[in-house]
This record gives C-alpha cells, sequence and structure tokens, in this order.
C-alpha cells in the first residue's frame, strides 16, 4: 500500500490547507530554516505513529495555529487527510475471500483529528459483485435469488434476508452478513467497514520519524537502564535509541549482570559491533579505518556502564564515539535506530527523515543519498527534509517538494512542486544541485533545446548533419541539444533554469504520463514557458501518438530494432497504422532501452541508408525547432 497524497488541513505554522503529492519511493522535502519543514513531517508522523508515544500524538493547545486557537475551542477540527493506494496483494486477498472485482477503488483517504481520532473515506465495494458472490456461495432458490439481486443497498439486503428468513438458504446468508456486521466497527456499509477492517487497516503504513535528537549516548549506565525509564544521565530520546540497541544485539541485562555468562555476553557484544561496522562501512567512505566496539566498564558500587568506543586501526586508539564527528554520530545513531523497525516483517513503514546527514559531508551526504536509494527505497517510502544541494539528486528533480514561509500572517507555509516555487532562496539548492554536468549541457549556448532521453540527441544530431550535407535544413549552429531523462522532470528543468535568459524549445514525445502533462500545462498558465515552444513529434507527422522513432518509416526502425536486440521481428507482425514503439513494447513483453537501436545506428552510420521520406520528416521537424528559436 503506497501513501500517494498529503492534506494539511491546519497545523503549525500551515494557516491554510497545503497538499502535495507523494512519490512511491523518495520524496524531497526542500526548504529555507523556519519554513515548516519540520512541522510538515511531524503532522505526517502523528497521524500514525509506529509506536504509542505521548510526543506523537495531535494537541490543539500546542499543535493549531495560536492566531485562530480560540475560534475552535470547542471544536475539534480536521489535521491532516492522507490518501492512499491500496496494493495489488491486498485487493487479491479480498477478492479470494470473496469475488473478483469486489473491490471497486484502489484509493482511499483517512482524515486524523486533533483528538487524535480518525475518520475513512473512499472505500468503495462493488454491491452487485456481492450480491451475485452471496447467490453463488450459498444454495438458495430462484424466488431467493430475485429478492437478492432486487435489493439496491446494504440496509435493503439486510431487511430483506431478514423478512424472508424462513426461505431456503435465507437463514445461511443472514448469519454472513451477521458476521460481516459484527466486524465493521459500526460503519453505515457494514460491507465496506468489514473489509476495511480486516484487510485494509492492518496494512496502512507505520510513520518511522528520525532526527538528530535521537543520537545513541556513548556511555549507558546500565543500572539506571535496568529500571525501564529515562533516569539520571539519559534523556528520553537518548534511553530510546539504547533500548534500540539492545534490542538490536539480543542483550539481556541479566547477562550482563552474571559473570556465568560473560563469555556469552561478549559474544553478543562483539557480533553486534561487527554487523553495525559491517553495514555502516559499506555507505561510509570518508574513513575506512574505523570499527564499532563496545566494552563492559566496572565502576564501583557494583555499577556498570556499556561504552561505545570507536577504533582507529590506522592510528590504533579508541575514542569514545562523542569524540567522533556529529556526522558519523549521526550516521550510527541511525543505523540503530532503523533496526528498531527493519526486523518488523509483519507491518509496513513510511521513513520520515528530518534534514539527514546536515552534519555530513558532501561527499558523504552523497554516500547517504546512496544508502537511501539503495537501502532504504527498494522496501520503504522515504520523505526527507533538506536544504543542502548536496542531498538533491539533480537527476530526481520531480521528486522534489518545496516548502516556503509567505510571511503572510493569513497564509503560513506553503507546499508546492519546484516547478511552481517563485522565492529564489528556496530554489537555490535546486538549482545548485544540477551540478557541473547539467551546467556543461546548459551554458555552452543560449539555445537549448530540451529533449526527454539521450536516443533523442544520437537522431537529431545524425540526421541534422546528414540534411546539412545535402545542402538542406538542419538543427542552427547555436543550438544545443539537452537530454533531461524523462518527460517528467521537463517541467522541473525549465522551472529551475528560467531565471538564466536562456531561450529554451521543448520537443517532446507524445504525453502518456498524466501527471508529468499536468505539470508543464500549470507551467504555461503561470506563463513560465509559452505554449508555442512546446513542440510535439506527432506534429511532424500529422497524427495523434507519436514518438521520435515514428518519424523513421516502420521498415527502416525494424532494421535498427532488430540489429540491437539480435531479434527478427517483420513487417507482417504490426500494425501499419499504430505507432511502433507500443507494439514493439508488446512484441517484446515489456519496455526495452530506447537507446539501444540508437547506438545500433551511430555505431554502422556507413552500411545504413535512410529514404527520402524519412528524411523530410526530420527536415521539417528543423524547421519548425529553428523557427521558435
Amino acid at each position: 500500500m503506497l501513501l500517494k497524497k498529503v492534506t494539511i488541513h491546519k497545523y503549525k505554522s500551515f494557516l491554510t490547507e497545503q497538499s502535495y503529492e507523494v512519490e512511491s519511493a523518495i520524496t524531497r522535502i526542500v526548504g529555507k530554516n523556519e519554513s515548516g519543514k519540520t512541522a510538515l513531517l511531524e503532522a505526517l508522523a502523528k497521524s500514525n505513529y509506529f509506536e504509542d508515544n505521548a510526543e506523537f500524538k495531535f494537541d490543539k493547545d500546542l499543535d493549531y495555529p495560536r492566531s485562530e486557537l480560540t475560534k475552535v475551542r470547542n471544536e475539534n477540527p480536521a489535521v491532516l487527510t492522507c490518501e492512499y493506494e491500496l496494493s495489488d496483494d491486498i485487493i487479491k486477498s479480498v477478492e479470494d475471500d470473496f469475488a473478483e472485482c469486489i473491490v471497486a477503488g484502489k484509493t482511499f483517504s483517512v482524515t486524523s483529528y486533533y483528538d487524535n481520532k480518525k475518520t475513512t473515506t473512499g472505500i468503495s465495494v462493488d454491491f452487485a459483485v456481492f450480491k451475485e458472490w452471496l447467490i453463488a456461495a450459498f444454495d438458495i432458490g430462484d424466488q431467493c435469488k430475485e429478492l437478492i439481486h432486487a435489493a439496491t443497498a446494504y440496509s435493503e439486503l439486510e431487511s430483506t434476508v431478514s423478512e424472508n428468513n424462513s426461505l431456503p438458504g435465507m437463514k445461511e446468508i443472514k448469519g454472513e452478513l451477521d458476521r460481516i456486521k459484527k466486524d465493521s466497527d459500526g460503519w453505515t456499509n457494514p460491507l465496506e467497514g468489514y473489509i476495511y477492517h480486516k484487510y485494509i487497516s492492518p496494512a496502512i503504513p507505520k510513520l518511522w520519524y528520525f532526527s538528530d535528537y535521537f543520537s545513541l549516548p556513548c556511555r549507558i549506565n546500565l543500572n539506571e537502564f535496568s529500571s525501564g525509564r529515562p533516569t539520571g544521565s539519559l534523556t528520553s530520546e537518548e534511553f530510546k535509541i539504547a533500548k534500540a540497541l539492545f534490542e538490536l544485539s539480543g542483550l539481556q541485562l541479566s547477562d550482563i549482570q552474571s559473570e556465568s555468562n560473560f563469555e556469552a555476553f561478549k559474544a553478543q557484544l562483539e557480533a553486534t559491533s561487527n554487523a553495525i561496522t559491517d553495514e555502516m562501512f559499506e555507505y561510509w567512505s570518508t574513513n575506512q579505518n574505523l570499527e564499532i566496539r563496545f566494552d563492559i566498564e566496572h565502576a564501583p558500587n557494583s555499577v556498570r556502564y556499556l561504552n561505545i568506543r570507536i577504533y582507529n586501526s590506522k592510528h590504533r586508539v579508541t575514542l569514545p564515539l562523542k569524540n567522533r564527528s556529529k556526522g558519523f554520530l549521526w550516521f550510527f545513531s541511525f543505523l540503530v535506530w532503523f533496526s528498531k523497525i527493519q526486523g518488523d516483517k509483519n507491518s509496513k513503514y513510511i521513513l520520515l527523515l528530518d534534514e539527514p546527514g546536515l552534519s555530513l559531508h558532501a561527499s558523504a551526504q552523497s554516500d547517504l543519498l546512496r544508502f537511501i536509494d539503495e537501502k532504504l527505497a527498494p522496501d520503504y517510502q522515504v520523505i526527507y527534509t533538506t536544504h543542502s544541494p548536496f542531498m538533491i539528486d539533480s537527476l530526481k528533480l520531480n521528486e522534489v517538494r518545496t516548502v516556503y514561509d509567505t510571511q503572510n500572517p493569513k497564509v503560513g507555509s506553503v507546499v508546492s512542486d519546484a516547478v511552481e516555487e517563485k522565492d529564489s532562496d528556496t530554489l537555490f539548492p535546486l538549482q545548485a544541485a544540477l551540478g557541473y554536468t547539467i551546467a556543461q549541457n546548459l551554458y555552452v549556448s543560449p539555445n537549448n533545446l530540451l529533449v526527454e532521453g539521450i536516443s533523442d540527441l544520437v537522431y537529431l544530431n545524425h540526421f541534422s548533419a546528414i540534411l546539412k550535407e545535402a545542402g538542406k535544413e538542419g538543427l542552427k549552429e547555436d543550438v544545443t541539444i539537452v537530454p533531461v531523462g524523462g518527460a517528467d522532470k521537463i517541467a522541473t528543468f525549465i522551472s529551475l533554469m528560467r531565471g538564466n535568459e536562456l531561450s529554451t524549445v521543448c520537443m517532446l514525445d507524445t504525453f502518456t504520463d498524466q501527471s508529468a502533462q499536468a505539470r508543464l500545462k500549470r507551467m504555461v498558465e503561470q506563463k513560465i514557458i509559452a505554449d508555442k515552444k512546446i513542440l510535439f513529434y506527432h506534429t511532424v507527422i500529422n497524427q495523434t501518438f507519436a514518438d521520435i522513432e515514428d518519424l523513421f518509416s516502420k521498415e527502416e526502425y525494424l532494421t535498427l530494432y532488430n540489429g540491437a536486440f539480435g531479434t527478427t521481428v517483420q513487417m507482417s507482425d504490426l500494425d501499419a497504422d499504430k505507432p511502433i514503439m507500443a507494439q514493439l513494447k508488446r512484441i517484446n513483453g515489456k519496455a526495452f532501452n530506447h537507446y539501444s537501436p540508437a547506438n545500433y545506428m551511430a555505431k554502422n552510420i556507413g552500411t545504413l541508408t535512410f529514404s527520402n521520406e524519412t528524411l523530410e520528416r526530420f527536415e521539417k521537424l528543423f524547421k519548425l525547432v529553428n523557427e521558435k528559436f
């Protein structure tokens, strides 16, 4: 199950309702200090925190915007609404117990209120399918079938069954309806309530929150720790993460106190330190000469301490954990705290990271990004906040959301896609994250033709050269082709570069991604780019749908495709009136790398010839593009 969208109604600095889309893997929240980034994560965490924690519950007196608190003194306002998408596994579980297509919609919403209660909307069940399942599941006659078919609502069905309880099979159906109603938790539609509570609610992801406040102490008084609550030298956060360390290692305080079990205890300590060291230094390239070690200190009055020390094999010394860099301490503490949920295979989690790696060097932040991509994102949705350009992947700017404090006492903080943000300070980390490579593509020319992928670059460069050699029109010399990595990145790319006085034209495949199309449409409406500067390949060949590959004749592109992949697809396998890419994907059984045929063309340029029809299409394209500059 995926979190798809979050709507903050009113919370702390968010004085007006704000919504943002959540990516299926990683969502990157960017904003200045005091913009509202932490409040955004806090509100989400409190909606379904992974453990019972008083600090992660809504409190109207503390969380509701102060300027309006008196207006809602006797009310229970909504705080947050989360929209989720059901997974195929959940839908299949429901269908296995009932019937196919009984779940009528894949999305639903859960709204949290300031008294920490929730309401659910959007659970949709096909009542007609349910009735057919009842008829098929129970032995009933034609009269009963007609009565059940005639019911137009669940309540009417219950009444009909009760009134005709003496008919064959109706008693059994009534028992089934009573069972569903009993487990529906009082929902108006018992069937929807039953399906929600049995199949959907247990699968809603829990929210796991981590910030730099959760730092592991370097020295733990085991006598105090055995009390089971934070006392003496440990703060509440330090106690929780120390407890997570013990859970990770499987250590028992009784083993520490018993000298007879000391060797076994020592073995557990070493195994834990080795496991954490191996995992950490897979993603910690700053210094590979370190090892994590645990030692027991025997103090007077039978007091024992667990000391966490870092051994430097190069200098052959150990130092307390607190003497290492703040960045090292953050990474180490994160791995320990993360282990608290890592072993829980019965629940789904969404990871909320508040300013991760803020104290890390730029290269270490790159390691952390790699850790998030490779270790976390495959199994968890991740939402993190940052204002560091080194915590932003310049190839994934479409995953960025910005938070900005308007300084307007009636508006407060606002959330938007990066393409909609206008504040230069908020955009600065994103602009910086574009980096040297993208800058090389952009700034060599004031005129830039944005295309989706590297295959577009290869084809356009090649045919421009062929046409110019033949004395025909190719692409202007002062135009640089910039592949941005997909249609979903076009809008963000234009937005971030609009302040550099560069002339930009887009040449795109026909949209299949509706969200990318909507983002670009908003940019046109906001006059960030002119509609006339956005071109599509289908306008060149006068079709309703086209990719750049459709500029070739089908025979010519089949030559490139078969040559690249060693296949033998024939023209007879294709429909002459349909775009070629969708057909090849169907034949291939999956999407394929568009660059491979382009690369094959580049390698075999001396042996390939192209028809006048193909050359005329590319010449028409270049004329259209050149006119826009």
